[in-house]
């Protein structure tokens, strides 16, 4: 039976609970506020709006290295001589941790590296999926694995829904007349993912709480999702008031009990802060 170990980035936003209920390996990205680069998980999100709000400086985000991933697979290979490395990436038209792992994997031998298409709560989605699958078949060899990543992410869908524009223009997402009149005219466009690209999708207008209740009505009736996979939460900020109003309007559709995720610093940087977002997979 060949051992297999996943491994992801931190861009996943994969929770310290399914970490170790999965045994994933969770490789770095980068996040820079001024002279100095941290690694993304090692401080708190509310650090990155103080430096925006302080500096009027956007933090920016920076995806793994060659070396992050030498230093994590070699790891992996020291603790497993034998197993095989199944690395679930973050959507690789969005960052360079596909690539830097492509050209750490040319130096070892037993990594298998598929694009998940996807990022945040959406990417944790596929690798719990992944690592569930694993372990109901001994058998299945790394080829299947990387078969079903590539099947279930078409089957992956996630939301974003900004509270504010305010991020995502500083970041260069969003023009200065679209952010003045989403916030004239009340919108709240949502982010969505297509093809690993994340875009601007639907607007909506109205309170917050509106958007919010009319975003998870749209994205549970027009999707057939699997109501294991279903995940809501978002990044600091995100008040409870908001969360309670996502769970019970999950709850009038049938959706009881979903999944629940805290957005970590390289989303955050973009979302803003009190970011809602849903994610689920389709069911077969």
């Amino acid at each position: 039976m060949t051992k297999y170990i996943i491994t992801t980035e931190s861009g996943s936003d994969i929770s310290r609970h399914l970490v170790e209920r999965y045994g994933i390996v969770v490789i770095p990205m980068h996040v820079t506020m001024g002279s100095k680069t941290y690694d993304d998980g090692d401080f708190d999100a509310k650090d990155l709006y103080d430096f925006y709000h302080e500096t009027g400086k956007l933090p920016k985000t920076s995806g793994t290295t060659p070396q992050d991933c030498t230093t994590a697979f070699e790891k992996v290979f020291n603790e497993h001589p034998d197993a095989h490395i199944i690395h679930i990436a973050y959507s690789a038209v969005t960052t360079v941790s596909y690539n830097s792992c492509i050209i750490t994997a040319r130096e070892l031998e037993n990594i298998h590296i598929v694009d998940s298409k996807s990022l945040s709560g959406g990417l944790t989605a596929i690798v719990v999926a992944t690592a569930k699958l694993i372990e109901s078949n001994s058998a299945i060899t790394p080829a299947e694995i990387i078969a079903f990543v590539e099947k279930i992410r078409e089957k992956t869908h996630c939301l974003f829904l900004p509270k504010s524009l305010l991020y995502l223009r500083a970041g260069g997402r969003v023009s200065n007349a679209a952010f003045l009149g989403a916030s004239l005219l009340r919108l709240h466009p949502t982010i969505i993912l297509e093809d690993g690209y994340l875009v601007a999708s639907k607007k909506y207008r109205g309170s917050f709480e509106r958007c919010l209740k009319n975003a998870i009505k749209d994205f549970v009736t027009g999707f057939n999702i699997d109501p294991e996979t279903l995940t809501i939460g978002g990044t600091v900020g995100l008040s409870d008031a908001h969360k309670q109003l996502g769970e019970a309007t999950l709850a009038n559709y049938g959706y009881q009990d979903p999944q629940w995720f805290t957005a970590g610093t390289v989303i955050s940087s973009h979302g803003g802060p009190g970011a809602f977002a849903i994610i689920g997979i389709e069911k077969e």
